[in-house]
């Protein structure tokens, strides 16, 4: 079988190119740069962040050391037309965005997949955590290591088409396959920021992006004010430090962009359990009411809801209370391992 490997330059995707070769198939790696070269060197960018050029020249040396050949897709211009105009956009109107399920869906399991597809392959894949069987995601083996919240946005009439060799993996099972195969990268601290702001400066970025940091009221849940925020942008759902106090710990409980302004509450203010979501991604066939298990941020546990759709838009009942529900992020749902499908948090209710 001949597969496209999303190779990122790291190890994970590495061992999953060895362990495709190790089974048999022809493989051919691809590269993906979301932001030019040019980008990362004004900026000083030497440490790992994807796409960045230390992540390109490692690629470059995993595909040399398998004898694989290696090609490198630019996909600056859409990236940004649907990535990066997405997330100034939520934040704008006052959302917390989650630009890594969007570029999944989109962009690597989207524009990019639909490449390879057309250059022959007949399969994708990558060094992702999940597990994909008969055409249904599910979580991967090593639940640390797990990344089926961000890949619940993948379509599903793709994952058929999507191979996950780590997904049968834990970390360190890797790490062992990369010794055994003589796979080695240069040793950079595995970075959390996100490609296109790789010096985790969000305020820099805002603002060569033309956006302002407009102040405007802080108000308690009962509409006294208490001070003045230093821009809305600032500030996310569950947020402490915000310079006024209400004699106790106090949290952003709502952003509300119309008013320019933020709400403040003490902790029990912040938990919710009834929201809505939208943009659905069923990736199994649901009914129109089901119960499920929904986790709306990738580090927090997933807790049993009550789920009424109708097949675009959801409101979600959970039977306890989840700390900072935020507009913006995704709102995934499990059966156990089966990821039943996703939404983006719209509104908390």
């Amino acid at each position: 079988m001949r597969v496209g490997v999303l190779l990122s330059g790291g190890v994970d995707s590495a061992v999953a190119l060895y362990s495709l070769l190790e089974a048999g198939h022809d493989v051919i790696a691809y590269h993906m740069k979301t932001m030019p070269d040019e980008f990362y060197l004004a900026k000083q960018i030497k440490h790992k962040v994807c796409c960045s050029p230390a992540d390109t020249f490692d690629a470059q040396l995993i595909a040399k050391h398998f004898s694989v050949p290696i090609k490198v897709i630019h996909v600056e211009d859409v990236f940004r037309r649907t990535v990066v105009n997405y997330y100034l956009e939520e934040y704008k109107n006052g959302r917390t965005p989650n630009p890594c399920y969007l570029c999944n869906r989109l962009i690597k399991f989207g524009f990019v997949m639909d490449l390879i597809l057309n250059e022959g392959a007949d399969k994708i894949a990558s060094g992702h955590y999940a597990r994909i069987i008969d055409g249904k995601l599910y979580r991967a083996l090593d639940k640390e290591k797990d990344q089926s919240y961000f890949l619940a946005s993948i379509e599903r009439h793709r994952l058929a088409k999507i191979i996950f060799p780590n997904g049968d993996k834990t970390k360190s099972q890797v790490r062992e396959i990369a010794a055994k195969a003589n796979i080695h990268v240069h040793s950079k601290q595995e970075s959390q920021d996100l490609c296109f702001i790789p010096d985790g400066d969000q305020e820099s970025f805002f603002r060569e992006n033309g956006i302002e940091f407009n102040e405007g009221p802080i108000y308690d849940v009962h509409g006294k004010e208490l001070g003045r925020h230093k821009g809305l942008i600032r500030y996310t759902i569950g947020q402490r430090r915000l310079g006024v106090s209400l004699g106790s710990r106090t949290y952003v409980v709502r952003i509300d962009a119309q008013r320019n302004a933020i709400i403040v509450g003490k902790e029990e203010d912040v938990y919710r359990n009834k929201f809505s979501v939208s943009h659905l991604n069923f990736l199994v066939d649901l009914p129109e009411e089901f119960s499920a298990f929904v986790k709306v941020r990738k580090n927090t546990l997933e807790v049993p809801c009550f789920v009424r759709h109708n097949g675009s838009e959801a409101e979600i009942e959970t039977k306890e209370p989840l700390f900072a529900v935020t507009p913006g992020q995704a709102a995934v749902f499990y059966d156990g391992e089966l990821v039943l499908g996703s939404g983006i948090i719209e509104e908390v209710l």
